[in-house]
């Protein structure tokens, strides 16, 4: 079941780093042609393969993107939260979906049509630089996941990982801290990290120890980045 939600798309939209430089005028028809679809907890919102439909934004509730071997055992690529969007890469090159994504729980998305998002960059100039700025930003996040999955070392991964956490809660912050909450659990991280939760947690341990962070429950301070950045590359 559909329904129409212009004004609330629209402000969601203006969030995204891909709309955020987008002029009112220039976003509020995009914003109209979008509809909620309500996507229950274990739900496929698309299968690797399938042609891409449009673009999704997470409104509530938790979509994971993965992959899956053959023996079903899953490689999280990405758990996306609200205010995050789904596959943007088929979007843009017009391939299909390269991984599948699922319902973590009771979700819903934001869904533009993949007609309606194509003929708005090919119209309006800052859309189409727009996606030029976002597909250099979804390049360089590939890389660093690449470099990040390649440090055999965990301790190296979950260092690593935790120093973008601490980025990103800087970004989403009007004021700088050394200090932010952990977004996911020791399980999912190990997800993303192709190892398991109890390596994450052994990890975790060690960089305490070395004084590198400082945790009390979800809660992780890191004195010094560069120190931190320093022991993963093991400088």
């Amino acid at each position: 079941m559909s329904e129409r939600g212009p004004h609330p798309a629209q402000d969601l939209l203006r969030s995204l780093s891909l709309f955020s430089q987008v002029r009112e005028e220039v976003l509020a028809p995009i914003a109209d042609r979008t509809v909620i679809r309500k996507v229950p907890q274990s739900r496929l919102v698309f299968r690797k393969g399938d042609p891409c439909e449009g673009l999704f934004v997470v409104v509530k509730g938790r979509v994971r993107v993965y992959r899956a071997n053959a023996e079903g055992k899953e490689q999280v690529i990405h758990d996306q939260g609200p205010g995050e969007t789904l596959a943007e890469v088929p979007l843009f090159d017009g391939g299909p979906y390269p991984a599948h994504a699922r319902a973590a729980e009771d979700s819903e998305l934001l869904f533009l049509p993949r007609a309606e998002f194509q003929a708005a960059y090919r119209a309006e100039p800052e859309i189409a630089h727009a996606v030029i700025l976002e597909l250099g930003r979804r390049l360089r996040k590939a890389v660093r996941l690449i470099e990040k999955i390649s440090l055999r070392d965990v301790t190296a991964r979950v260092g690593l990982t935790l120093l973008e956490y601490a980025q990103g809660s800087v970004e989403s912050s009007d004021e700088a801290s050394d200090t932010f909450i952990l977004p996911v659990n020791q399980a999912q991280m190990a997800e993303s990290l192709a190892t398991t939760r109890e390596s994450v947690a052994r990890a975790l341990r060690a960089l305490r120890e070395e004084g590198l962070i400082e945790q009390r429950g979800a809660s992780v301070r890191i004195p010094s980045p560069e120190k931190l950045e320093d022991s993963c590359y093991g400088l």
